[in-house]
């Protein structure tokens, strides 16, 4: 065996070993976070490189970085830190509480519509909206639980909540993970968001039944979680009604400039209307995930210089073509190693593997002659990305819903992983179906969303005990179906 194809395999399987050993916790995160180790892997990779005598340049270094994903990554954190600090975020979240008092949608269709808010407006990073927005999902939680009787119906609300947070960058247009796979592989911003978007709504509703219905996770009312009334003053109102006018008018209308430009004019225009600081923005910016992506980016350039994904490629194949039903087992699994090993953020694996799923993608087209084998590959392999840090246990999100639960830690990892499971092969479904185009969602596409959507809204109304038909839930279903058609 050459010594470059040696340096490429070693490499390989010391990366691997690190994820394993992160998620095994045999590497403590309060001792190396997964992010220093990244970065001094990557430095690891590249001496050794240079020892084996690899060429070390610029252009292969950065070759699987992609600016575009990373600069609308950076404008969407100022925009959604911008829209914390005014508040904005919070009158979303009274808005939403008062509709669930009135008599158009009720108890189910508020939930329905709260759950499904984050993927209805995707931020950067679900760490926003699960912020913004967990204190009025605790208090629903207990209200739903007051008024039914039904303890399991708390931890429901919550836990769908969360895996719709999580998943929510992967949709997300402002820098989310699936913009890399798009800019990486030549598509078009938001080709793959129709896809994402309806598979998310579909682990949600799921989600929630596994919790409630399957595994009974019930939690104790916390006394502390009353409502507590505070007056959002007037500029809260008009950020929230400035951040959704200004996106919904940016997805509907796609104007000809660049969206990064775009965002920075709606953030602008939000620290007015909010009268936020610079101060105060920056304070409301995660810099989790941007510190997540950087490190991803550097050990994918790292591997690329050391033969990593060579390898990685060579072993791919070699399993696919030795195996029966090779191509597609081999795909499966690989669209699945992030919901087996989940992250604390979705964009280390992202940007670390999606240089390999690229190429394995590409020579899968090429052997079978399947034009849509790179979409049906990314699609859920970003999602499942994306979604990963929500049952991760090292510091992914669901650790929100659990601490405020007061649940055991981990105990929101199976709903989601198995709801998850399904909805990352309806996306894979979805693609074959519809293939991939940034175009408005033709006719049929359309009807299945808006079906769907309401679909899912009965089984929320059935879930909560109210009738399939109950009106509350059917109107939410048919609101965020045309929400998701539209946007």
């Amino acid at each position: 065996m050459e010594e470059d194809a040696i340096v490429g395999i070693f490499t390989l399987c010391v990366f691997f070993g690190l994820l394993v050993a992160s998620d095994r916790k045999l590497i403590p995160q309060q001792v190396l976070p997964l992010q220093s180790l990244m970065v001094l892997a990557a430095l690891a990779f590249l001496a050794l490189s240079l020892l084996a005598g690899k060429p070390l340049t610029r252009g292969t270094l950065f070759s699987v970085t992609t600016l575009h994903p990373i600069t609308a990554t950076l404008t969407g954190f100022l925009l959604a830190g911008t829209v914390e600090a005014a508040g904005g975020f919070q009158a979303a979240g009274r808005l939403l509480r008062m509709a669930g008092q009135s008599r158009w949608l009720g108890l189910p269709g508020a939930v329905f519509l709260l759950v499904n808010l984050p993927n209805l407006f995707a931020m950067p990073c679900g760490r926003v909206w699960a912020a913004a927005l967990m204190p009025l999902v605790l208090m629903l939680s207990k209200g739903v639980v007051l008024a039914t009787g039904n303890a399991t119906l708390g931890p429901a609300i919550v836990v769908g909540f969360i895996i719709n947070a999580a998943a929510s960058c992967g949709p997300s247009p402002l820098g989310g993970i699936g913009m890399m796979g798009e800019g990486m592989a030549g598509y078009l911003p938001r080709s793959f968001a129709n896809h994402m978007q309806w598979s998310i709504m579909v682990s949600t509703v799921l989600c929630m039944f596994f919790c409630a219905k399957m595994f009974k996770i019930s939690a104790p009312i916390r006394e502390e979680l009353q409502p507590v009334e505070t007056v959002l003053p007037p500029t809260a109102w008009f950020s929230c009604l400035c951040f959704f006018v200004g996106m919904s008018a940016i997805f509907l209308v796609e104007p000809p400039i660049p969206l990064q430009a775009l965002l920075l004019m709606l953030t602008f225009v939000v620290m007015l209307v909010g009268k936020v600081s610079l101060q105060d923005m920056l304070a409301g910016i995660s810099f989790h995930p941007l510190t997540a992506m950087i490190a991803g980016f550097m050990v994918a350039g790292a591997l690329v210089v050391s033969g990593g994904f060579d390898a990685f490629n060579d072993i791919l194949l070699f399993v696919a073509k030795n195996i029966p039903f090779g191509y597609a087992l081999v795909g499966m699994v690989l669209v699945y190693v992030p919901l087996i090993f989940p992250m604390p953020c979705g964009r280390i694996l992202s940007t670390s593997l999606l240089p390999g799923v690229l190429l394995f993608g590409q020579e899968v087209s090429r052997a079978t002659g399947f034009e849509l084998a790179v979409p049906l590959l990314l699609v859920p392999f970003l999602l499942s990305c994306a979604a990963s840090c929500g049952p991760s246990q090292l510091g992914g999100i669901g650790g929100i819903g659990e601490g405020n639960l007061r649940l055991k830690a981990g105990v929101f990892t199976m709903p989601q992983q198995l709801s998850l499971f399904i909805g990352v092969a309806i996306s894979g479904l979805s693609v074959v179906v519809f293939g991939v185009s940034t175009a408005f969602p033709g006719v049929s596409q359309s009807i299945l969303f808006i079906i769907s959507s309401i679909a899912c809204a009965m089984a929320t109304n059935h879930l909560f005990e109210q009738p399939f038909w109950y009106p509350g839930g059917l109107l939410a279903g048919l609101l965020a179906g045309i929400l998701m058609v539209v946007l």
